[in-house]
């Protein structure tokens, strides 16, 4: 497998299904929504005229057109090919219905010459399913139309329109004949029924169009954990129908996205509130409750360590943005996942799988452990319990306290009389040393904490953990020096600017702009940030992660611009409030023109990235991520508030 960096992706909690621009489906996750991967290759072609006297063209091919676009208010997306010669038009229509473990996929294909097309559909699967290369067995079945590959207890089964013709074949080379790929290009597929090893598998549909006509395709995906369900599961969908599913799926999207915080802002803002609303609702695995970063796209850690896991960081950062937007069983279900997978010294992992298992991981050493994931991990367990009315509190306690005061006591263990805490790994998990970020993570668990403590009726400790919340504020105001925060310290000052220590205004409130000094700070730290971390790009401005990031050739972070972007908004608020209208429209028009810049750098479809690359064949990095989404939804309801 090599990197697939998507344009797209269709899920419904329970399967996540990632796309390319020219309709390519790059993985199709099952059992869950981080592994296993199962696609090797999913590619769609055409061939144009008689078998074996036309040509084959593979819709990745630049002779094609290519426009990518969800429909409105809906996780349905629409992927619209033009072929210049002969005139024809390829439209697939690609969704996840409520409540299975299927893709549906339509393909319209329209005539629009003067003449009669002759030709075919060809869709080419090469699967590995449960991430297994070899020991899969795969097979035609005829009086239903379907073909089903099977690995141990991962089954697909693939099926709709019948075709006109199939081939099942062998992957291990796919210049030779035995591959079901090298057989498709002559536009006749020889009906081999069945084959076992190393495999793949082609259908094929017949295509004679008049001038404007269209033929429509039907495709369904449908997985489960042995053949017979897959089959059965399979029968179901299909008897249904594709119309009823896309209209329940439709339905659903935009029942559930109803449910959300109204705001007042622009088209342009509205919508893409509801995409990052749509894109977390796919991040978030229903089985398990948790969210993931982003869908896997570098199994093999290539270019990075991987991102389809779930880190309890970006999932906290996820969970209180849909619970400020109106989804708060989000933030209840993240909690419960968390309580389950504390590791038994009190810390959380650096990652995840999301059924709780501890991932692939390169920050566990003793003093190299990632102490803002376990602060995230202990202010969304605190933030979660002191969301439950008065009344029900001490019983809720019983959920969540000891996985709290675990947490609480643990990083309170690892700051020292001076205020800061014991080297570990920084968020960007690359350095070791004390960090400010960190240090404000902690910070915020702390308080929270304290707050849960007092509520259930634990004083004493409240008290201790406030004591220890306020040793660190000190530490880290008394590091403020020229004008910003350093990034730490780490035997010594550590003086790079980093951008993340932002998170001491928003979203940890170790400063607080109605404090006239800590508003000083937080002003010029940003501008600090905005001198020493900004990037000219396609006409608009962005931010580094930190001064001299090497990742992905010094990209530009989405998360980070939005992040300033959120700081700016907070700030204009205040000023608001302080009738300085100068003031609040400056930080306004700022953090406005950062969302801009933020969403001029998605995906075709809107999906917001983590990284916004500079170079050609990265212009974005890991989308859907559920961290930019969960800012983006931060800064929509700041700018929203502005306006109330």
């Amino acid at each position: 497998m090599g990197i697939y960096l998507p344009t797209a992706a269709v899920g419904n909690g329970r399967i996540l299904v990632t796309l390319g621009g020219a309709g390519e489906i790059m993985a199709f996750f099952y059992p869950r929504i981080d592994f296993a991967q199962n696609i090797h290759e999913c590619l769609p072609a055409v061939y144009v005229g008689e078998p074996g006297h036309g040509l084959l063209s593979w819709t990745f091919e630049h002779r094609w057109h290519r426009q990518q676009h969800y429909l409105p208010q809906t996780n349905v997306l629409i992927t619209e090919l033009k072929l210049a010669t002969p005139p024809l038009e390829l439209t697939f229509q690609d969704f996840c219905p409520p409540d299975t473990d299927a893709l549906v996929r339509t393909v319209t294909v329209t005539n629009l010459g003067d003449g009669t097309f002759h030709g075919a559909f060809l869709h080419y699967f090469d699967l590995n399913l449960g991430e297994v290369a070899l020991k899969q067995a795969v097979r035609y079945v005829p009086d239903e139309g379907y073909i089903i590959q099977y690995f141990r207890d991962v089954v697909l089964t693939v099926g709709g329109t019948p075709p006109d013709m199939w081939r099942c074949g062998k992957s291990i080379d796919q210049q030779s004949p035995s591959s079901a790929k090298h057989d498709l290009y002559d536009g006749h597929l020889n009906g081999q029924p069945e084959d076992i090893g190393q495999v793949d598998f082609a259908v094929g549909y017949h295509l004679q169009l008049a001038p404007g006509q269209g033929q429509e395709i039907q495709i369904l995906m449908s997985a489960a954990q042995s053949s017979e369900r897959s089959s059965q599961h399979f029968r179901k969908l299909y008897a249904r129908g594709v119309p009823e599913l896309r209209d329940a799926t439709i339905q659903h999207n935009r029942r559930w996205l109803a449910r959300r915080q109204a705001v007042s802002v622009s088209d342009k803002l509205a919508e893409a509130y509801e995409r990052a609303l749509l894109a977390l609702s796919m991040l978030y695995d229903l089985h398990e409750k948790c969210f993931i970063a982003a869908p896997e796209f570098d199994p093999h850690y290539l270019h990075c360590g991987g991102y389809g896991y779930c880190w309890p960081r970006d999932a906290t950062m996820a969970a209180l943005a849909l619970h400020r937007a109106g989804f708060s069983e989000y933030l209840e279900g993240q909690a419960q996942w968390l309580t389950r997978t504390q590791l038994p010294s009190g810390l959380w992992a650096q990652r995840y799988w999301t059924e709780g298992k501890t991932a692939a991981s390169w920050s566990l050493r003793e003093d190299f452990h990632q102490l803002d994931q376990s602060a995230s991990a202990v202010h969304l367990l605190a933030t979660c319990l002191l969301g439950v009315p008065e009344q029900r509190q001490e019983a809720e306690a019983q959920k969540y306290w000891e996985a709290i005061q675990r947490g609480a006591e643990v990083l309170v263990a690892s700051v020292d009389d001076n205020g800061w805490h014991y080297p570990a790994c920084d968020l960007w998990e690359t350095y070791r040393g004390s960090f400010v970020y960190t240090e404000a993570a902690i910070y915020a668990a702390l308080q929270t904490a304290a707050s849960c403590a007092e509520a259930v009726g634990h004083q004493h400790q409240a008290q201790r953990w406030r004591a220890v919340a306020e040793r660190i504020q000190q530490a880290v105001i008394a590091a403020y020096s020229n004008g910003y925060f350093p990034r730490g310290r780490n035997d010594g000052e550590d003086p790079i600017v980093d951008s993340s220590t932002l998170g001491l205004f928003v979203p940890f409130g170790l400063l607080q702009a109605d404090n006239p000094a800590h508003r000083e700070m937080i002003e010029s730290n940003l501008a600090t940030i905005q001198k020493r971390l900004t990037v000219q790009l396609n006409n608009g401005e962005g931010l580094r992660r930190y001064e001299g990031d090497g990742y992905l050739g010094g990209a530009v972070g989405c998360v980070n611009t939005l992040w300033a972007a959120w700081v700016c908004l907070r700030l204009a608020q205040d000023y608001t409030n302080d009738n300085s209208s100068n003031k609040a429209n400056k930080y306004k028009q700022q953090g406005i023109d950062y969302i801009n810049f933020a969403l001029d750098h998605t995906t075709a479809t809107g999906l917001l990235p983590e990284l916004i690359g500079t170079e050609p064949d990265t212009p974005y990095w890991a989308a859907p991520h559920s961290w930019a989404s969960g800012v983006l939804i931060e800064c929509i309801l700041a700018l929203d508030a502005l306006h109330c």
